[in-house]
C-alpha cells in the first residue's frame, strides 16, 4: 500500500478537518403535549407525529418499536474459538520452524 510522498502541513490538515465540527441538534415542540423532541420523529410522550397519532400507547409503544427495530438490525457476533497448537515442540507454541 503506498504511503504519502510528502508531509501534510498543519494548515492543509486543519482545512480538511474544518467540516468535522459537531453541529447542535435541531429540536422541535410536540403540537399536542408540548414535549421537546427531535425533528421528523414521533413524540415519545404522546405518540403523535405532526397532527396525527401514530402510536396508540404513547411512550411504551414507541420504545418497544424502537427496541425491536434496533434488535433486528444488530449483527450477530460469532463467539471466538481457542487457538490450537500446531507444533509439538515445547517453547514453540503457535508457530512452526522450517
Amino acid at each position: 500500500m503506498p504511503l504519502p510522498s510528502f508531509r501534510s502541513s498543519r494548515s492543509k490538515v486543519r482545512r480538511r478537518r474544518s467540516h468535522h465540527a459537531l453541529k447542535p441538534q435541531q429540536v422541535a415542540v410536540c403540537a399536542k403535549c408540548e414535549a421537546i423532541l427531535l425533528q421528523h420523529r414521533a413524540c415519545k410522550n404522546c405518540g403523535a407525529y405532526g397532527d396525527r397519532t401514530v402510536a396508540k400507547q404513547g411512550a411504551a409503544a414507541v420504545k418497544k418499536a424502537v427496541a425491536k427495530a434496533v434488535k433486528a438490525k444488530a449483527p450477530k457476533v460469532a463467539k471466538p474459538t481457542k487457538a490450537k497448537k500446531t507444533s509439538s515442540q515445547p517453547g514453540h507454541e503457535g508457530h512452526d520452524h522450517a
